[in-house]
């Protein structure tokens, strides 16, 4: 889908692939709307969700030709596959209770593996199986503490009630991730309220003696 030499629009993105259905996962699908051709990759779930109860679909194929695949798909040389991770449903369809709202994946080349996991909700048997053989391992790193909101006062749900395993405690993902034999380990979708992010903190220096990197804008990972 580059765009040719001659070309005034267009764009180098052979297909955007969806993890779930959250609102600001979804809507910048919308940005694409000028090309004349989108692939989007997601569950079966996350399309029925864009079609019938935030119908985004419907008004992208009012611009252009939006061609959807579920998992397991093939991108070029990429082989992508995912993880169903259980029912959290996003706010604006609360009574859906199916599988494959909220998938990590697994994109293999014929050389090199990444696993990408934004959000965790818990670490199991079945996660270890998925990750295993990766070089790199994009892992969620939302919050450091189970209550890290709710002591702020800014919610009365645990990280574990929105899905996400914290980073820090005996069942934390920094225990974990210490464990693995993977060569690269990167916190990713990290809130602003964890302070991994504030240099030079004790919690940034425990990450880092562990061996785990702290992803930020701009990364560029090459494996």
């Amino acid at each position: 889908m580059t765009p040719g030499s001659k070309k005034l629009r267009g764009t180098a993105i052979a297909a955007v692939v969806l993890t779930d259905g959250e609102l600001d996962h979804v809507t910048g699908l919308l940005s694409l709307r000028e090309n004349k051709k989108l692939r989007l990759v997601c569950t079966k779930t996350v399309e029925e969700l864009l079609n019938k109860n935030f119908p985004l679909l419907p008004v992208l194929k009012n611009y252009c030709d939006v061609r959807v695949s579920n998992f397991p798909v093939q991108i070029a040389s990429l082989q992508i596959s995912a993880l169903d991770f259980g029912s959290k449903s996003p706010p604006y369809a609360p009574l859906v209770k199916s599988r494959g709202l909220v998938v990590g994946l697994r994109i293999d080349s014929s050389k090199k593996c990444l696993a990408y996991l934004p959000g965790l909700p818990a670490i199991t048997a079945e996660v270890e199986k998925f990750i295993a053989g990766c070089d790199c391992l994009l892992v969620d790193g939302t919050f450091w503490s189970e209550r890290e909101m709710v002591s702020l006062g800014l919610t009365k749900r645990s990280a574990g009630d929105m899905g996400h395993v914290p980073v820090s405690g005996p069942h934390g993902t920094l225990e974990w991730l210490q464990s693995l034999k993977i060569p690269r380990k990167i916190y990713i979708h990290i809130n602003n309220t964890n302070p991994i992010l504030k240099k030079n903190s004790n919690e940034q220096k425990m990450v880092a003696r562990a061996g785990v990197e702290i992803s930020c804008d701009g990364m560029d990972i090459r494996l």
